[in-house]
């Protein structure tokens, strides 16, 4: 860090956190890196372990255009791989994962932001007791409450990197890590710690659609030595085939325990290590009997489509948002209301926000806010933040657990609609009209008749027959809707009254029933309580 006030030569004075050296400018006009000896000669000189024979004239060591040496023995050796940066990228989750012993140790460990261990960053264990840390050694080191209670500045732990890591980070330090066993540390080459695997999305809009949508990372399994992702809400996985192949299988691939090649969509290229997300236009997907390349597939760690709900206030803000391609604010991606004037968007300081139609001017800063997390995201998806959301009140913010960001958006298949005082012709049974949306909204066709539920451009669910379908739905007209706006709420799943046209008026009806299947059967449940995959087999990949 920076020494307030001080100078050597003219040049700021950098220096160690938690450590006996300094970065100066020696009195030869070059960067060096000294110790304790520097330091009493008031940095009159040029001592030091590190250095940098390129003059610098004034640019500081970060930009300064040379290779730097260290002294090795009596000598200096320049190193290509000594880096001076302003910025060191923290993973925010890194994954612990040891098989043989000390299996306390394994899971996934979070990034205790502002802290930090002998000058480096400091993770803590999700749900444990085990803390990452830089000891005082210079060796990372998985530790527990008697490391933490001695501030870090120790090197107790169960778990050690075999070398000092330089600076390396715990994902990088690319050597063999020793364990704690009995009285002494022996090597285990099964210990790995790598970056928590982000969330993926799978678009795949031409076929395999089932496979579409969010993947989740299986905690603590690997597949064939590589990350496993789950789908949300299928049958589907993402893993590392036999081949080191990615491939996206069901059921029968993992009744193998993923020692195969099944699937329905895979990469026609061996990854070699390369995530999913980095790998593009080389997806085929199975079409009738054999696999076809599909362009328009893509796997990303930032989901195309995030639906927000609101039920509680700014119901206006509920819907589809849609990533909007080459549009970044402060670093990460932007996301705009389907048929709506609303963004989803990051603030300076790195939380997630919604603003109105002003935010289109670029750079956000005289946007209106209307929701907002104050939880820092770390680079994590809206739909992955931490906090709760709060949404814009009068002048105040106000806090609500109502509101949810997500990638998945449960629609009924089936709705059963009751309406028995008037009406009738709009009761029965309603399909989900597959790929078609009102107002950003799912649809549903009455079946057998001439009736619609949408979402109106009012936010209200609405009974309507062919006037609302013939203006595409872009309008409020009905003979039943909900007494309040939505929010991003289904119909079956609002508690307010629904109104209905009698005459020339409308009018709360009480007796108004929406129903889906799974409402139906916990109805049926409690009253008998007296309370008020797929199919077949799926051929192997072709290139196995």
């Amino acid at each position: 860090m920076p020494v307030a006030g001080e100078t050597a030569n003219g040049q700021p004075i950098w220096r160690q956190s938690a450590g006996q050296f300094w970065l100066y400018s020696g009195i030869k006009g070059m960067w060096i890196i000294g110790g304790g000896e520097a330091k009493e000669k008031s940095f009159q000189c040029s001592h030091g372990v590190v250095f940098c024979r390129v003059l610098h004239n004034g640019t500081t060591p970060d930009k300064v255009n040379g290779t730097w040496s260290r002294l090795d023995g009596d000598a200096f050796a320049e190193d290509e791989d000594i880096q001076i940066t302003t910025a060191v990228a923290k993973p925010f989750s890194l994954r612990i994962v040891s098989p043989n012993g000390q299996q306390r140790c394994a899971g996934e460990y979070q990034l205790v932001v502002g802290e930090s261990a002998n000058g480096l960053p400091l993770w803590r264990q999700k749900g444990g007791k085990c803390w990452l840390y830089s000891g005082s050694n210079g060796m990372w080191i998985v530790g527990s409450t008697d490391a933490k209670e001695q501030n870090f500045n120790c090197t107790r732990g169960v778990i050690c990197s075999k070398v000092p890591h330089g600076g390396l980070l715990p994902d990088r330090v690319g050597c063999v890590w020793l364990r704690l066993s009995g009285d002494s540390f022996h090597e285990d080459s099964s210990i790995t710690v790598s970056i928590k695997p982000a969330p993926l999305y799978l678009q795949t809009p031409n076929g395999q659609q089932r496979c579409a949508g969010e993947f989740v990372p299986v905690a603590d399994k690997l597949a064939n030595g590589q990350p496993l992702w789950e789908h949300i809400g299928g049958k589907c996985w993402l893993y590392s085939g036999v081949n080191g192949m990615w491939i996206i299988g069901g059921a029968d691939a993992k009744a193998k325990n993923y020692q195969c090649t099944r699937g329905v969509i895979y990469c026609k290229t061996a990854h070699g290590g390369m995530m999913p997300d980095k790998l593009v236009n080389n997806w085929l997907r199975l079409e009738g009997e054999s696999f076809r390349e599909d362009a328009a597939i893509s796997v990303s760690t930032k989901p195309s489509t995030l639906y927000v709900v609101s039920p509680n206030g700014q119901h206006r803000v509920a819907g589809e948002y849609r990533l909007v391609p080459g549009e970044n604010v402060h670093g990460h991606p932007v996301w705009k209301q389907r048929k709506g004037h609303y963004r989803i968007f990051s603030s300076r300081g790195g939380s997630w926000q919604l603003a109105g139609a002003e935010s289109k001017d670029g750079d956000f800063q005289h946007a209106e806010i209307v929701l907002r997390c104050d939880a820092n995201h770390q680079g994590s998806m809206p739909n992955k933040t931490t906090g709760v959301w709060s949404r814009l009140e009068g002048e105040t913010f106000e806090e609500d657990p109502g509101i949810r960001l997500t990638t998945v958006l449960s629609k009924p298949a089936k709705l059963h609609v009751k309406s028995p005082n008037g009406q009738q012709r709009c009761a029965g049974e309603y399909v989900l009209v597959a790929g078609a949306t009102a107002n950003g909204q799912p649809l549903w066709r009455q079946m057998g008749g001439k009736y619609w539920l949408y979402s109106g451009t009012n936010g209200m669910w609405i009974f309507g027959s062919s006037g609302a379908k013939e203006k595409n739905f872009d309008c409020s007209r009905g003979v039943i809707y909900s007494n309040t706006q939505h929010g991003g709420m289904m119909p079956d799943k609002l508690k307010s009254l629904w109104l209905r046209l009698d005459g020339e008026a409308f009018h709360e009806d009480a007796t108004i029933a929406v129903d889906s299947d799974h409402t139906s059967s916990r109805k049926r449940t409690a009253a008998a309580a007296g309370l008020g995959g797929e199919k077949g087999e799926k051929p192997d990949v072709a290139a196995a």
